[in-house]
């Protein structure tokens, strides 16, 4: 306990807390005052902390999102499959990672320094080589683009938004890839590896293009359902 509230910087009561309402797996006791808690708890204590500070969520909320999370593991067989999928692939993969765009091109132009660093630090892009003279990959790129037309079309900091709130995404991301790359597993279960890497390669742009479509038809829906579908007649 003495070492999980000193790396998680949580308290021992909230610690406990947590336990009590089943956020946390008890741990294993050792004797009448000892127990062992693995490096799962320490990894799930962050997650708590990470979802309270960025998305405001209740306990409760939290409590569903983690037991989600641990329902969608991957077997032993599966973590293999993707592990030689990535081999099969790994010219697609590091084509999509290499750094080749400066920085420069965006900071502090467009994206302040303490932007940039506020993004870094949310694991949201990673800068090669020191921040005035390094490059991103041009996925890191495009993020950066996206965060500085926010701030253009009026959504920055000055309305409270700010580069790490783009956590929301990169958190409904993580969980859909689990999700796809479950689907695909079911869908080609016991096909060669090589047949599964040509689905991914295939797939890829075309789940891109439909998250596209279905977000603006979501958030279409969204105005009409929250704001009502009547249109006030003009004056």
């Amino acid at each position: 306990m003495r070492d999980l509230v000193q790396e998680s910087g949580l308290p021992r009561e909230t610690i406990h807390f947590y336990i009590q309402q089943g956020l946390l797996p008890r741990p294993l006791k050792t004797g009448r005052n000892t127990a062992l808690y693995p490096a799962s708890h320490l990894e799930r204590l962050r997650r708590i902390r990470e979802l309270q500070e960025s998305q405001f969520l209740p306990l409760k909320a939290i409590r569903a999102i983690l037991d989600e999370t641990a329902e969608e593991r991957f077997t032993p067989e599966q973590e293999d499959l993707v592990r030689r999928v990535r081999a099969t692939l790994v010219g697609w993969a590091d084509a999509q990672q290499r750094p080749t765009v400066p920085v420069a091109d965006f900071v502090p132009s467009r994206v302040t320094r303490d932007e940039l660093r506020e993004l870094a630090r949310a694991s949201l892009v990673h800068v090669h080589g020191p921040a005035a003279t390094g490059t991103v990959t041009e996925e890191d790129a495009v993020i950066l683009e996206c965060w500085a037309q926010f701030k253009e079309s009026g959504l920055g900091p000055d309305r409270g938004v700010s580069p790490a709130d783009f956590r929301i995404f990169d958190h409904a991301m993580e969980k859909l890839v689990a999700r796809e790359a479950r689907l695909a597993m079911q869908a080609y279960e016991g096909e060669a590896v090589e047949e599964v890497s040509k689905v991914v390669e295939q797939a890829a742009p075309i789940i891109g293009r439909l998250l596209s479509a279905m977000h603006r038809k979501r958030l279409r829906q969204f105005l009409l359902d929250v704001g009502g579908n009547h249109v006030p007649t003009p004056r």
